[in-house]
């Protein structure tokens, strides 16, 4: 799609992500997009090294080192948690969209902003269950990084903080269209 060229009225060539309008979100919500992308980033780039290092371990065993798990184990964490608010706020998360195609007008309003607060519920409970993991084992460590584990548990909170607060602004912009998700042209 991202270098897709459809025929406008008048005849001339358009890009197609310039067909699409693009969904208004508030500055704040941009940038921490950014800094979600930036970490998601830095976490592939973790599980990169870190599965080649054991990789080239296996061949080298002087480079043997059992921390080299543990950052691949964690970074996809990272990965996977950091990413719900991203997704949830650009449309990018699963979704059984059959009843966009069904519903339309206001029902489909409706169904939009429904859909967003039993998302922005469900991330508000995992939100509150990640604080309680953090306040339930305050001084428990890795095994081999020692790192704590409620540093861990940080950022499925953060990660569903921020789908709490998307889901809550998708409900108040259910009456826009939906921006298409494109994973190549990452904004």
């Amino acid at each position: 799609m991202t270098a897709e060229q459809l025929e406008t009225a008048d005849g001339s060539a358009a890009d197609a992500a310039e067909q699409v309008p693009r969904r208004w979100e508030p500055t704040v919500l941009r940038v921490w997009a950014s800094v979600e992308l930036s970490i998601a980033c830095a976490a592939v780039v973790a599980i990169f090294v870190s599965v080649l290092w054991q990789v080239i371990s296996r061949y080298v065993p002087a480079l043997n080192w059992p921390g080299v798990g543990e950052i691949a184990n964690y970074s996809l964490i990272v990965l996977t948690f950091v990413m719900v608010g991203y997704l949830i706020g650009n449309n990018g998360h699963i979704a059984i969209q059959i009843i966009d195609y069904v519903v339309k007008g206001r029902a489909l309003v409706v169904v939009k902003a429904v859909s967003a607060a039993c998302t922005a519920v469900i991330c508000a409970a995992l939100v509150w269950e990640a604080f309680e993991l953090i306040q339930a084992y305050p001084n428990r460590r890795t095994a081999a990084l020692e790192i704590p584990i409620w540093i861990l548990y940080a950022f499925p909170l953060v990660g569903f903080l921020s789908g709490t607060v998307r889901a809550i602004v998708r409900i108040f912009l259910a009456n826009r269209p939906d921006s298409v998700f494109d994973a190549a042209e990452v904004r």
